[in-house]
């Protein structure tokens, strides 16, 4: 039996998540007799304490797939301290169950998923000081889209591509070739400048509803002034 273990590491609270998303899309891809699968919510670990139960099921982990937003080009904070905690029950603990294969899903704001590179080389020094087997990345350009237009006809070239590669992830999982595998690149089928003109329209809402105006967003409160 495969024990798959799968992190979601969006911050969010009380909204629904792309990471959320796509682990469930994920999973359904690897739906066999002989798996036994843990969902992990990084913020709901933390909150509720129950993190060494787990790092425990993590330790045991044949396989984990870690999705989380790109935070600051990098990984959100509260993903970055799960792992940091996680890294130091591992080293006294001292004995895992066997070096897992570990994947990366990542989704950030910007239509180039090529920018998703910096965090998915964290995931692989952190991959290295466990001894885990990072295998890939799924690198998500535009990812913020994915809830709201999931069924837009224009998504559906994009949902196929994530299927494909949620499909080879599961194939991977029953490879026992340990030669590296190259990371997938995922645009949205969406005009690079309406994609521009309705992110900025986001923002201009958004700073409505928190009482500010349009030209706040354009502020530069940590320039000095002489």
């Amino acid at each position: 039996m495969k024990n798959i273990v799968f992190i979601s590491g969006s911050p969010k609270i009380n909204e629904k998540s792309v990471s959320e998303f796509l682990i469930q899309m994920a999973k359904r891809h690897m739906e066999t007799e002989d798996a036994h699968k843990t969902f992990i919510d990084v913020r709901q670990s933390i909150s509720k304490r129950k993190t060494l139960d787990d790092f425990e099921a993590l330790s045991q982990a044949d396989a984990v797939i870690i999705a989380f937003p790109l935070y600051v080009f990098c990984l959100p904070g509260i993903l970055m301290r799960f792992l940091e905690d996680y890294y130091q029950f591992f080293t006294e603990k001292g004995k895992v169950n066997s070096p897992a294969k570990v994947y990366a899903i990542v989704n950030c704001g910007f239509p180039e998923p090529e920018i998703n590179r910096e965090a998915v080389r964290v995931i692989r020094s952190f991959c290295r000081h466990i001894n885990a087997d990072f295998r890939f990345g799924v690198l998500i350009g535009g990812g913020g889209m994915i809830l709201g237009a999931k069924d837009a006809p224009f998504m559906k070239k994009t949902l196929g591509k994530l299927d494909n590669a949620f499909s080879a992830i599961a194939k991977d999982l029953q490879n026992k070739d340990k030669a590296g595998t190259d990371e997938i690149y995922i645009r949205m089928n969406f005009p690079k400048r309406l994609y521009f003109f309705m992110g900025n329209r986001g923002w201009f809402s958004a700073a409505r509803k928190n009482g500010l105006k349009k030209k706040d967003l354009y502020r530069k409160p940590y320039l000095l002034h002489e």
